[in-house]
């Protein structure tokens, strides 16, 4: 059979009208592994023919019909290392019946989707990462696929001070301020570590990730700013101090600020958290280490910290109440320590930065979301793992750190204005790319881009909470906004699709954009 004609018979689906459907191989997994209209096939060798009894003549003359058959569709590619075509389906078929088609003729051994895959689980290599239990607890592997930081964001913690020479901190640092002497860095303001406890906080809100050094923090790549409350070598702060330090952050950009000192029932702290409340800023605060019920005391601008265990549960000392509004990891936090090592530590003093770190990075990836915005969103994205709804013994529960950065990831759309998203696209001609673009997608905005050869109509596409307005639509591909909330995407059109008419429409989690129609030229 000469290859013209098996390529003829290979558009056409190997199915009678009396035949059962055919199942089909392969699924696509938003967002884990989707088609891209193109198949990698693989022509049997010349020696798995002599295998299956041919003559050396029939093997070479079959393997030369499958090359020539593979090689007459529209080539992405050949790779001749491997001996595989990398081909554009035509419009008439799909993955599934184009790989049923060509196994069918027995000479092709495989003919698999050249799947559109993605990173999962951004995993750094830092050496004591495996160590940090409390990442696997709050699904931080998942969360960095939305960022990891943007490297102006400032974040801080009202501490001890910090290890200025730390090789987990050191790149990261911003200038500080000692609130004890009401005196800036830049101006000869002391922020060296007199306990060692500010060393673990600011580790565990932006130890730098992926540097093959130590541990990792919530965000890798945050400017963490170091305000030091106290001179004394045992820790103990005025209250005064804490509170000039948490407002002299907010007044000189920090907009994630956590405290982890006892006095988050003081009235002089929630005047406190208003204050950054009205500068777009959010305050944390420690719930303490007592296992004490604390009543009377929940300020509607601070987010009062409690702690829990590798359990999901809340550990027995630390405090609760109608105040406590989250729960995070508390015991055993490996984290950086004064003097340039690491070590594990306990405390709702360690809860209370993580969720700072959580509450920095969300404002990262939704930077037009304001400080109620986030609080809200970080509110509804808790795993509720005590009584049901907001109790007081965990308040909204433990943060989970992925649907909190995918909850603020689509919020950012909403800010940046994706809901006026605008799609353009260049003439369609069969054999050349097109080019895709879109504008108000988003401050960072993933942006997908569909198409349907079958129609405007609507469709229901739960994993981005839109209907598109596409029959059948099929993802070509996607591409990430930049910071102006611009994307483009650029794909082959088939040789085989002249004159067919397509539609095309881009969507980010939220909001979709106008719908193109275009005929083929």
């Amino acid at each position: 059979m000469k290859y013209s004609l098996i390529l003829s018979l290979l558009l056409v689906a190997p199915m009678s009208a009396q035949q059962a459907p055919l199942q089909d191989s392969y699924h696509e997994i938003s967002g884990v592994q989707e088609f891209s209209g193109r198949l990698i096939a693989r022509p049997l060798s010349v020696q798995a023919h002599l295998l299956q009894g041919a003559t050396l003549e029939q093997a070479r003359e079959r393997h030369l019909q499958a090359s020539e058959t593979l090689a007459a569709f529209a080539l992405k590619e050949y790779v001749a290392d491997t001996d595989e075509y990398v081909l554009w389906i035509p419009a008439a078929l799909s993955e599934n019946q184009l790989s049923r088609n060509l196994m069918a003729t027995g000479l092709v051994q495989y003919a698999e989707p050249d799947w559109l895959l993605f990173l999962k689980e951004t995993t750094p290599n830092d050496p004591k990462f495996g160590q940090q239990w409390h990442h696997s607890k709050m699904k931080s592997t998942k969360a960095w696929d939305f960022g990891t930081g943007d490297g102006t964001f400032i974040a801080c913690t009202v501490d001890t001070g910090v290890d200025l020479d730390h090789e987990d901190l050191q790149a990261s640092l911003v200038s500080g301020y000692n609130s004890a002497d009401r005196k800036a860095q830049s101006n000869g303001g002391n922020v060296n570590d007199v306990n060692g406890h500010g060393t673990n906080t600011l580790g565990c809100v932006g130890a730098i990730g992926n540097n093959n050094r130590g541990v990792a923090g919530m965000g890798w790549d945050l400017k963490l700013m170091p305000v030091r409350c106290t001179n004394s070598s045992g820790g103990g702060a005025y209250l005064s101090d804490l509170t000039d330090g948490a407002r002299w952050a907010s007044d000189n950009g920090a907009r994630a600020v956590s405290v982890s000192y006892s006095g988050g029932d003081s009235s002089s702290v929630g005047s406190t958290g208003t204050h950054l409340r009205g500068e777009d800023s959010l305050l944390s605060w420690a719930s303490g280490n007592s296992g004490v019920k604390v009543n009377g005391s929940d300020h509607a601008n601070v987010i009062v910290v409690g702690a829990t265990n590798n359990s999901d549960n809340r550990v027995s000392w630390s405090n609760y109440g109608n105040w406590i509004d989250v729960v995070a990891p508390g015991e055993g936090i490996m984290t950086t320590s004064n003097g340039g090592g690491y070590g594990a530590v306990s405390g709702t003093s360690f809860s209370t930065p993580i969720v700072n770190g959580v509450i920095a990075m969300m404002m990262v990836a939704s930077p037009n979301s304001s400080a109620d915005d986030i609080e809200q969103m970080l509110f509804d994205n808790c795993v509720d793992i005590g009584a049901t709804g907001n109790d007081v013994e965990t308040g909204h529960g433990r943060p989970n750190f992925f649907k909190c950065m995918e909850a603020a990831d689509a919020a950012n759309g909403g800010g940046g204005g994706n809901q006026n998203i605008d799609l353009a696209v260049t003439n369609l001609v069969a054999g050349q790319n097109v080019l895709c673009t879109t504008t108000n997608a988003g401050w960072m905005a993933l942006v997908h881009y569909f198409y349907s050869m079958q129609g405007a109509g609507t469709t229901p596409y739960p994993s981005l909470s839109v209907d598109l307005g596409l029959i059948n639509p099929r993802l070509a591909g996607k591409d990430r906004a930049d910071a102006n909330g611009n994307s483009s995407f650029s794909k082959r059109v088939p040789n085989s699709a002249g004159s067919r008419t397509v539609w095309i429409q881009a969507a980010v989690v939220g909001y979709t954009s106008n719908v193109v129609q275009q005929v083929i030229q």
